[in-house]
């Protein structure tokens, strides 16, 4: 049995980013660049006004109210026609060139037209280079404005557009299958005989990994034969990853571990010191990633957070893979249950001084319907016995913040 962390070590040791290719910009967010990505222009390509209002020389206006003459409007997207010269301005609209000769442009707000608008009188002065955002000041031509493994966000797309990518180097998404192994599960369309449970873990599980991805796909639910699964993980080894719940125990009817070893799956772990989710197993086939999970519910989810997930991230080309962890007050005193680090469903809340949290009532790792109110997992390290009310603890959020 090894820790949490060597199995988290291993897995993104033995996990590499998939190979990239170019996708329309429309389709780029969630992926990850696979190149840095340069600029081919200078931002803002000329000295843009920030304000509606008019283009002066703050000299000009230093001895508040001053009348200048307004030689001109100009618009966005306009070219200027005249030069601002001494005791005169130019109306500008926010966006729209500044013209040669102005310094600064002042604020419709801090002006009042005269002579039917052929005259402005100034009522502020002004500092030079005032609402004036310069030629090249947010980005050069020939400058790296997004490094390559950095995730496409709106924002980023935004700059992809800026910089004239129509068509963008990402990392390719991987592949994801899904088998619920078990002779007690049926589908949810079945109808539900004594001793049978719907297979909820396949459809969890999918969720979970379309938080990130598109394509993956419930493979079925292999029947405790070592016949069946076989079969089924043979179709699923053509994935990048493969996720099997269930059978990883030390039943009579457990056969995953004996399968994957009879296929040449090269297996790094078998058991994690972790609570919930202890038999959680770990291999590769190929360039096939296999995660075999615990078969009960909230120890499957738990242990997809920890390892599966990272390694979805990693191989989409992100560096930073592991959930963070944020620090909060724990709101009662917990008892711990010592041994294996535990990773506890809770509910992490802001309130006036500062971010507390709590354990939701759970009977364990089968009751599923206790995470529904749980927004993060509070961990509880080996050998603690127990938390005290108000103390600060490692609470690693369930909302993915990559």
């Amino acid at each position: 049995m090894i820790s949490v962390e060597d199995a988290a070590q291993i897995v993104l040791d033995n996990t590499k980013a998939l190979e990239p290719r170019k996708i329309d910009i429309k389709e780029s967010l969630g992926f990850y660049l696979a190149k840095d990505v340069v600029s081919d222009m200078d931002m803002p390509p000329f000295n843009r006004s920030a304000m509606d209002g008019y283009a002066v020389i703050a000299g000009d206006v230093a001895s508040p109210p001053a009348k200048l003459k307004v030689i001109e409007t100009i618009t966005a997207g306009m070219q200027p026609e005249c030069c601002v010269e001494a005791g005169k301005a130019a109306k500008i609209m926010t966006g729209a060139i500044v013209p040669e000769g102005a310094d600064s442009v002042i604020m419709v707000e801090d002006t009042e037209p005269v002579c039917n608008g052929t005259n402005v009188k100034v009522l502020k002065d002004i500092k030079k280079g005032k609402n004036i955002a310069l030629m090249g000041e947010d980005m050069r031509k020939g400058q790296v404005v997004l490094k390559a493994r950095k995730k496409i966000r709106p924002q980023e797309v935004g700059v992809l557009a800026s910089v004239g990518v129509k068509e963008v180097d990402v990392f390719r998404k991987p592949s994801i299958g899904i088998i619920s192994t078990g002779d007690e599960l049926i589908e949810i369309g079945e109808e539900l005989k004594p001793g049978k449970i719907r297979n909820s873990n396949s459809y969890s599980l999918a969720a979970q990994a379309m938080r990130v991805v598109d394509d993956v796909e419930i493979i079925g639910i292999a029947a405790d034969n070592k016949e069946t699964i076989t079969s089924m993980i043979k179709s699923g080894l053509e994935k990048d990853a493969l996720i099997l719940s269930g059978g990883v125990s030390m039943g009579d009817y457990d056969f995953v571990g004996e399968v994957l070893k009879e296929l040449g799956v090269e297996v790094f772990f078998e058991k994690v010191a972790l609570r919930p989710g202890k038999p959680t197993v770990f291999g590769k086939h190929n360039n096939t990633l296999l995660f075999a999970l615990p078969g009960n519910p909230v120890a499957t989810f738990v242990t997809f957070e920890l390892f599966v997930l990272p390694a979805i991230r990693k191989m989409m080309g992100s560096e930073k893979c592991e959930s963070p962890l944020i620090k909060a007050a724990i709101e009662i005193d917990y008892k711990a249950k010592k041994k294996r680090r535990e990773f506890r469903p809770a509910c992490v809340r802001q309130n006036s001084s500062g971010l507390t949290v709590a354990p939701v009532e759970w009977h364990g790792s089968a009751d599923l319907l206790s995470t529904t109110n749980a927004n993060c997992l509070i961990v509880v390290p080996e050998n603690l016995e127990k938390f005290e009310k108000g103390q600060m603890v490692d609470v690693m959020l369930l909302d993915d913040p990559f």
